[in-house]
């Protein structure tokens, strides 16, 4: 017996979520250098090979055939990104050439009933925007309300859920703090507040001039939350918060990168909804001479050594392909803690991301657990252990439903294997593997494990 079907709320969105830069490929973008990334693969050292060289997995020539595949999921949602550096040249010119791809993708999302959630920047920034500062300059946030104001003339009546920014945590933690993204800068913690504030400012923007076009529109943005625990906490559950050593570079973290963005936009009253971007837990310990988490090479402005819980805890804590703790009780702890709460009031909430990474030849702890350890891994095909993630994040997602947290949809990350950033195209967090050479789509076994949840609204806890 499997068990009864856990329900989801009625109107719940099932989808997946995709970027623009890390599927589409179009040679265009790479070749005329339109974007900060296209050319940022090329500085040797940056992006891990294989890159690809900007082709990622092909979505531009691919559409019909991706477009059948989120249909065949049973998605009544989709997240994708527009491509600000195509779309956007320079001050008021705007490619309409570029635009019809969109057109094609939103009406054929419409026409099966499948409801867009538009990401209006996923982090790749117009090279010409850029080369003068980039979110530094407030021309960059000025020229980003031009072009929602560009994106509202044509889509506003198409598009009711509108994300301003993915993750602006993670731009500026990677851009300004470890300097392992463009711009590249390390600890230039003024810089670092100054990009910030654009950032602010391009989202109230971007928020105003959607809603004078459409005032049902909903706009968030998609915040990465990451589960941070002391080491404290974890080492002796005996001790209390006061008697905590480690307690401090966790409580900063938490402040600074959770918290922080979303207390803004709530100031500028700019905020419809949430978007929840989860992943792993982080836990710290108190260390002022710490290299930085992300680039060992300096040091940390921030007190607090990132611990690897796995050499820690060996037997409690398991891990995927990077090295991440999987850790789905974090998700159920970002979503019902009480600040984000009161925060948010009675705004909803989207698990915008959430997403399990596999590197083929380098399964992870997780996967080896879990499932057959004598499992071939060389592909990531028979992946039941992303079908377990995905189980297990989504029993969290349920448990905080159930107490109380209004949430109405859950995207998984992602559709296809693509380009991960500075890691380039080893990791796989599809649920359709794409060959990176002829970019032939293969469905996972999760991906039919995931089109079963979104057809029954719901899952059963022991289907796996």
């Amino acid at each position: 017996m499997e068990g009864p079907i856990l329900k989801f709320p009625n109107k719940f969105y099932w989808g997946t979520a995709t970027a623009a830069f890390q599927i589409e490929g179009h040679p265009e973008e790479y070749l005329g250098k339109l974007s900060d990334w296209s050319e940022w693969i090329d500085i040797q050292g940056k992006v891990q090979e294989p890159s690809n060289r900007g082709r990622a997995v092909d979505h531009y020539e691919h559409l019909l055939e991706d477009i059948e595949l989120i249909k065949n999921l049973n998605s009544n949602a989709y997240r994708f990104s527009f491509n600000w550096a195509r779309l956007h040249r320079g001050p008021g010119q705007f490619d309409d050439n570029t635009l019809q791809f969109y057109v094609s993708l939103i009406d054929q999302l419409k026409a099966s009933k499948i409801e867009p959630f538009a990401t209006i920047i996923h982090f790749v920034l117009p090279s010409w925007l850029a080369k003068e500062g980039g979110w530094e300059n407030p021309k960059t946030a000025y020229e980003f309300g031009q072009f929602t104001k560009y994106l509202a003339k044509h889509f506003a009546h198409k598009i009711k859920f509108w994300v301003t920014h993915n993750e602006p945590n993670i731009f500026l933690n990677f851009g300004y703090e470890s300097g392992i993204w463009p711009p590249g800068y390390s600890n230039e913690w003024g810089r670092y507040f100054k990009a910030y504030q654009g950032l602010v400012l391009a989202h109230q923007l971007a928020y105003s001039t959607i809603k004078e076009t459409n005032s049902n529109a909903q706009i968030g943005f998609a915040q990465n939350l990451y589960s941070f625990e002391s080491f404290d906490s974890l080492s002796d559950k005996s001790k209390k918060k006061w008697q905590e050593t480690h307690a401090l570079p966790n409580i900063m973290r938490k402040q600074l990168h959770n918290y922080a963005f979303i207390e803004s936009c709530l100031e500028l009253d700019a905020l419809d909804f949430l978007g929840v971007n989860y992943y792993t837990r982080f836990s710290y310990k108190l260390n002022a001479q710490a290299k930085d988490p992300a680039n060992p090479q300096i040091d940390s402005f921030l007190w607090g050594e990132l611990q690897d819980l796995a050499k820690h805890f060996p037997d409690q804590v398991k891990t995927n392909s990077l090295n991440w703790e999987i850790y789905p009780e974090g998700l159920h702890k970002v979503l019902t803690e009480k600040k984000l709460k009161n925060l948010l009031e009675n705004r909803p909430i989207y698990i915008t991301e959430n997403g399990y990474s596999h590197v083929e030849n380098e399964p992870g702890s997780y996967a080896k657990t879990n499932i057959n350890p004598n499992q071939d891994f060389s592909k990531d095909l028979d992946d039941s252990y992303r079908s377990k993630f995905i189980r297990d994040h989504l029993l969290s997602v349920h448990k905080a439903i159930n107490e109380g947290v209004d949430i109405r949809g859950y995207f998984y990350w992602s559709l296809l294997d693509n380009f991960e950033w500075a890691l380039g195209m080893k990791p796989r967090f599809g649920l359709v593997h794409v060959d990176h050479n002829s970019f032939t789509r293969t469905p996972k076994t999760s991906y039919h494990y995931y089109a079963q949840i979104a057809k029954n609204n719901g899952l059963r806890q022991k289907s796996i």
